[in-house]
């Protein structure tokens, strides 16, 4: 591709997540996208064959490759071939890997990293995953010429760890203005202030169920609670370690509090937060802590895991606890059930986080790569 002045920008993304996932990975690749075709001078091409996912339509005016195929086969040609994905693609100036697999090209390279919590470490991940996504980074650390973070504790993490110059790193932090686009479902606000009328307030947390997110914590928490705790209102899907979770909850003299929502759409996503106490979400490791600081986009007290990353992101916006102490998280939801305060504040701090902003991050770090 030629790139001299004048000639638009063309990263090739890979963009499978944002078709099969909703939040997390999906989110950042879906928004990352559609703000870096927003930008002028830049043409993103999308690599996304995969046999999941309905949502096919590309963002502003990025070229889309989609078709229903399994992804690994085509990739596995491609790079047996020499061609690179690339040449699927019409040509591409830099190749964006985003999530912990990386794609065939012969083009330069950047990686999103988004967290080290799996590196040589299967406690909270199976020993499988830990062993892929630790070669991945390695991989990347070796081959791509600039390495993406959430964060800038992220980046200090990863430039350590991974030995590698910290020029190299780059922190694009997430971008949270994508809620100010989403309204309440009326039907499941209306339905919810009724059942808060009824059946009395409760917290809400929105994440996969997994062994990293902590969940067990906010369980033991809402025990300490006894008789005065809320209800708990848990929206996300399964993930690994959910089965001894479920078992944790099964056993649990607040078991009756606890409500699976399952995954969940947008519109009903905004509305449980407009109607919760408070947003409980306290894993042992963040990225970003993208969760805690949607909620607070929206006015919604948050409670977060008192980490470098969250402490750097939130900014004071949200209610920090150790997310070993469950005692420190009770605390911290009673003092949810009293008056709401801060909000504006929180809301204000996180107004600052825009897709724009990381997609101007990104690119700059293309440009870096290619120089």
């Amino acid at each position: 591709m030629d790139v001299r002045p004048g000639n638009p920008l063309a990263p090739l993304l890979d963009y499978r997540p944002a078709l099969v996932g909703g939040q997390g990975v999906g989110r950042y690749v879906r928004e990352l996208a559609g703000a870096l075709a927003a930008l002028d001078g830049v043409s993103p091409r999308l690599f996304a064959p995969t046999r999941q996912g309905a949502r096919r339509r590309a963002p502003g005016g990025a070229r889309l490759f989609a078709p229903r195929l399994p992804s690994k086969p085509l990739t596995t040609f491609l790079g047996a071939t020499g061609l690179g994905v690339e040449r699927v693609m019409g040509g591409a100036d830099v190749v964006h890997h985003t999530q912990y697999r990386r794609l065939p090209t012969r083009r330069p390279e950047v990686a999103m990293i988004h967290d080290l919590v799996f590196l040589d470490s299967d406690r909270f991940v199976s020993p499988r995953v830990s062993r892929r996504m630790s070669a991945f980074v390695r991989d990347a650390a070796r081959c791509c010429a600039v390495l993406l973070t959430p964060s800038d504790a992220v980046a200090d993490e990863v430039a350590a760890r991974l030995g590698v110059a910290r020029e190299r790193v780059v922190a694009t932090p997430l971008g949270v203005d994508h809620t100010a686009r989403t309204a309440p479902d009326p039907g499941v606000a209306r339905a919810l202030a009724a059942e808060v009328e009824r059946d009395g307030p409760f917290i809400f947390t929105a994440a996969r169920l997994e062994t990293r997110k902590n969940l067990g914590v906010i369980l033991e928490a809402l025990e300490r609670l006894g008789a005065d705790a809320p209800r708990w209102k848990i929206a996300g899907i399964p993930g690994e370690g959910v089965e001894a979770f479920e078992a944790r909850v099964a056993g649990s003299a607040a078991s009756e509090r606890v409500e699976r929502l399952g995954h969940l759409p947008e519109g009903a996503l905004r509305a449980h937060l407009d109607a919760c106490l408070a947003f409980v979400l306290v894993p042992h490791d963040e990225g970003f802590g993208l969760a805690p600081l949607e909620a607070m986009a929206v006015g919604c007290p948050a409670i977060s895991s008192d980490v470098p990353v969250v402490r750097e992101v939130c900014g004071g916006g949200a209610e920090l606890v150790d997310p070993g102490d469950p005692a420190a998280l009770a605390a911290a939801i009673g003092q949810a059930m009293g008056p709401r305060g801060g909000g504006r504040a929180a809301a204000a701090h996180a107004a600052q986080f825009t897709w724009a902003r990381t997609a101007e991050r990104t690119l700059a770090a293309y440009r870096l790569a290619l120089g």
